[in-house]
């Protein structure tokens, strides 16, 4: 109470956070999002685990395992009241159309009993219904629940009753196990043989198109991708490495993992440690598929291309740009946004590698079981738009498709939800942090760099953090869900996007921001 009487901003955050607050659940946002979102709590819990107290990690695990399908995939969304009826009518206009079609090819039998599923459908158009057609979430929750056996603050006999407490009448225990086999599986392939199209894909939408099942879950969100990179090169490695950590801690507090929910690849792990070890010795180097490396003449006439597709005061301001920072003047590297079916990058520069920032120590002090030289790279983090993704008054841009075909600019202009107009403030937070988290494994308590040899890496993370905060602060933004720009004259202006939320979970993590913040050496940030 103390801090929110010091800072407004703090307190804006507390009141949000208990604005989203209940016994069953955090609401992802308001007015907008105003249910469960499984993804939405387990980053916020994972950005907020610093700030928050165990039990509120506890209040999220328990709330995701609650909402498990009987397969053991995790609920994406919770849908509620009119979102349930809609939801209902469609299923319900689609049983009937599938229905009428069978009429026709003769099998009425097989119709009947999709009319007769139809009707049960609008008779019950209010029930609650969970949507689990996201990837994402299901290798965020071994993550999470490894983040917590993990904390300091609980003894082992906190974390065995959390675990052998029930959620549905069964132990939260069993329920993860079944989660655990859900990400194993999805896993073996790629662990078998390191092929690309033998990564975690997204299902296709249509003959030509993919669905994007991550947090990019707009219809262009990935650029028409099926793998994406957030998924293949952060998210299922930190899962993998963190169901090794949850086998140790369940053992560690004395519980059987054995029972008729152990599914037959996380079976075998526990069998032989050395069959985990080796997928995640496999999935470790997944990152290279995502690589792009791009030189000056080819950066030099992407971009012109890109410009010569803007209108002429968008061309002649990002053109202005450019000359006046030479931000396109030498080679590029990046981790490409996705891949296409056919396990090629789609060149599009993104802020996902923020992820990594914040999750994984990248000083070499301590072991990863990811390739971490190529999240080291934060320059397109600052290089300016539109030849990276920064904006000066503005902040970190979710994407750039500069580098990318034509086809991706206009996907990205007609659905512009995560496209080269906006900045996530979701994003910035991750990037906030992660720079932050960088900077205090790799300089001691006086700022100084650990190892003599980190010091330009030390160097350029400070810069990056200080320049994101500056852009961010000067966009007048920084609390809202994500904003965008438009350009007037010769001059950006920062601007609302009109479908973000008032209050938005994720972004309450700004907390934990300003916490990462004042934990780091006064000088690392020019004595801030």
């Amino acid at each position: 109470d103390s801090a929110a009487r010091r800072d407004p901003r703090v307190e804006r955050q507390l009141r949000a956070v208990e604005l989203l607050s209940s016994r069953q659940k955090l609401m992802a946002g308001l007015p907008n999002f105003a249910t469960y979102f499984g993804r939405d709590q387990m980053m916020s819990a994972l950005m907020m685990q610093s700030v928050w107290t165990p039990s509120m990690m506890e209040h999220v695990i328990g709330s995701v395992l609650r909402k498990l399908a009987p397969n053991g995939e995790v609920s994406h969304e919770e849908a509620l009241g009119g979102q349930a009826i809609r939801e209902g009518a469609a299923e319900y206009v689609r049983l009937i159309d599938s229905a009428r079609t069978l009429v026709v090819r003769g099998s009425p039998r097989q119709a009947d009993t999709l009319f007769a599923r139809a009707r049960a459908v609008l008779g019950d158009l209010e029930r609650v219904r969970e949507n689990y057609h996201m990837i994402d979430d299901e290798f965020q929750l071994p993550v999470l629940v490894a983040r917590y056996l993990s904390d300091r603050r609980l003894d082992a006999e906190k974390k065995r009753a959390f675990l052998e407490g029930r959620e549905r009448g069964t132990t939260r225990l069993a329920l993860l196990v079944e989660e655990l086999e859900v990400v194993a599986a999805r896993a073996a392939p790629y662990a078998a043989r390191q092929d690309a199209t033998n990564l975690v894909g997204f299902a296709p939408r249509d003959a030509t198109h993919w669905e994007s099942e991550s947090w990019r879950d707009s219809g262009a969100g990935y650029a028409n991708g099926r793998f994406a990179m957030d998924i293949n090169a952060i998210w299922v490695p930190m899962a993998l490495d963190g169901i090794g950590e949850i086998i140790d801690a369940i053992h560690a507090v004395g519980l059987p993992m054995s029972g008729a929910t152990l599914g037959p690849t996380l079976a075998r792990y526990l069998a032989d440690r050395s069959v985990l070890q080796a997928a995640e010795r496999a999935w470790g180097g997944a990152v290279r598929h995502f690589v792009v490396r791009l030189g000056p003449a080819d950066v030099d006439g992407r971009i012109n291309a890109k410009l010569a597709s803007l209108p002429e005061n968008e061309r002649r301001y990002w053109g202005g740009v450019l000359a006046a920072t030479n931000a396109a003047r030498d080679s590029v590297t990046f981790l490409a946004l996705s891949l296409d079916a056919s396990g090629a990058p789609i060149p599009v520069m993104n802020t996902d590698p923020a992820t990594a920032l914040f999750l994984i120590d990248l000083s070499g002090r301590t072991f990863t079981p990811i390739s971490v030289e190529p999240f080291r790279n934060v320059d397109p983090f600052v290089r300016q738009y539109p030849a990276g993704l920064f904006v000066d008054g503005l902040g970190p841009l979710v994407a750039n498709d500069a580098y990318a075909a034509p086809e991706v600019w206009r996907a990205f202009e007609t659905d512009r939800y995560h496209s080269p107009r906006v900045v996530w403030g979701r994003e910035v937070n991750l990037i906030t942090l992660g720079l932050a988290r960088q900077l205090a494994a790799a300089v001691d308590e006086q700022g100084r760099p650990r190892d003599p040899a980190l010091a330009p890496y030390v160097t350029r993370l400070a810069a990056a953090l200080r320049r994101t905060q500056r852009a961010v602060d000067a966009s007048g933004l920084r609390h809202f869900e994500l904003w965008s720009y438009r350009i007037d004259g010769e001059r950006l202006q920062p601007t609302r996007y009109g479908t973000s939320s008032d209050v938005q979970l994720w972004n309450t993590t700004s907390l934990a921001v300003q916490w990462a913040l004042t934990r780091l050496p006064r000088n690392v940030l020019g004595g801030r």
